[in-house]
């Protein structure tokens, strides 16, 4: 059996990982990446070789990367170009060669809309194709008193509103000293191109000072960057208050770990997750927390079934990559014709 061979080429893969890594365990794909330098740089020497190797190329991020495969793309290969929203406030796309690409793909509906509203892409080529979530290897037993554990995943930039979760914390706290905020991620100092800004760094200090100086400082975790399976196992409520998001994995980790998801009415984020789980205050969110908790423990447990069968049917491994199998299968009938 001839193999397709599939190459995919950006400076972050990150979120492409799983779908890379389910596919070259597939007996019909050979798969190869170009990682690029930045948005905009590369190696390219190694680029063309990879486009000279690849019957089926994977720009992953709208960037530089998608301009050159899209000039430099061969007739009989296909291109597709997955876009998460980062891309709508650069001018990469206006340079796309539309014509040599067969299918942009959007991470959720509000992307989706999103980038055909500002780059007007003909919508022929789109598709939308959510992000994956690895279900299986979050799926661990909580511990003890996880309920009152809340978490939150990335804290930078500002946009992601720490102050919000914290605010929750506070009025939690207040209410019952079990509750904990743990926070997953990188420390702002660590991200020079956030701590360099002076709004970035201050609005940190701020935070920062206000924890030291609280009777429940204790209550708040900072662990540092890595894998969030075991992270996971000790958070019982998952929080998203950010100011804006794609898609944001973080509700979803949680909900697939068992967690119960608070998120804050991000633009999109009704696309992606339940109605039930989206607020539209930190009070509103607050009152959520203590309900659940006032739930006996077997109506928690139909709570947090339901929440991880959402994200099961909808974002796992199997679901999406079985999606990324039918559009890349069909391209490669195309090239054999």
């Amino acid at each position: 059996m001839k193999k397709t061979k599939v190459l995919f080429a950006g400076h972050d893969l990150k979120f492409a990982r799983i779908i890379m890594d389910n596919l070259a365990s597939k007996p019909t794909y050979e798969i190869r990446t170009d990682e690029w330098t930045g948005h905009n740089t590369h190696d390219e020497e190694k680029s063309n070789e990879c486009l000279n190797w690849a019957d089926v190329i994977v720009c992953e991020w709208g960037l530089g990367n998608a301009v050159w495969y899209s000039q430099n793309k061969k007739p009989h290969q296909r291109l597709f170009v997955r876009m998460h929203l980062q891309e709508r406030d650069t001018m990469y796309p206006f340079s796309f060669n539309l014509d040599n690409i067969d299918k942009i793909i959007a991470i959720s509906p509000y992307v989706y809309e999103e980038f055909y509203r500002v780059f007007r892409f003909p919508r022929e080529k789109m598709t939308m194709i959510y992000n994956v979530v690895d279900t299986g290897h979050l799926n661990k037993p909580k511990v003890e008193d996880a309920q009152y554990h809340l978490g939150i995943i990335g804290i930078c930039p500002q946009r992601k509103r720490l102050d919000l979760a914290v605010d929750m914390l506070e009025k939690l706290w207040q209410e019952d000293n079990r509750y904990k905020l743990y926070v997953k991620g990188k420390m702002p100092q660590e991200y020079p191109w956030v701590w360099n800004k002076d709004e970035e760094r201050a609005y940190y200090e701020e935070i920062f000072a206000r924890i030291d100086n609280a009777p429940w400082k204790d209550a708040v975790i900072f662990e540092g960057f890595g894998d969030v399976s075991e992270w996971l196992s000790k958070v019982g409520i998952i929080l998203s208050t950010s100011d804006f998001e794609s898609f944001h994995l973080s509700p979803s980790e949680g909900m697939a770990s068992g967690a119960y998801p608070v998120i804050l009415n991000w633009d999109g984020s009704d696309t992606i997750y339940p109605k039930q789980y989206i607020y539209s205050s930190v009070e509103e969110s607050v009152a959520s927390v203590l309900q659940f908790n006032s739930l006996e423990k077997e109506q928690q447990k139909e709570v947090v079934v339901k929440a991880k069968t959402y994200v099961n049917n909808r974002f796992s491994v199997e679901a999406i990559t079985t999606e990324w199998d039918k559009l890349i299968s069909k391209s490669s009938l195309q090239l054999n014709y």
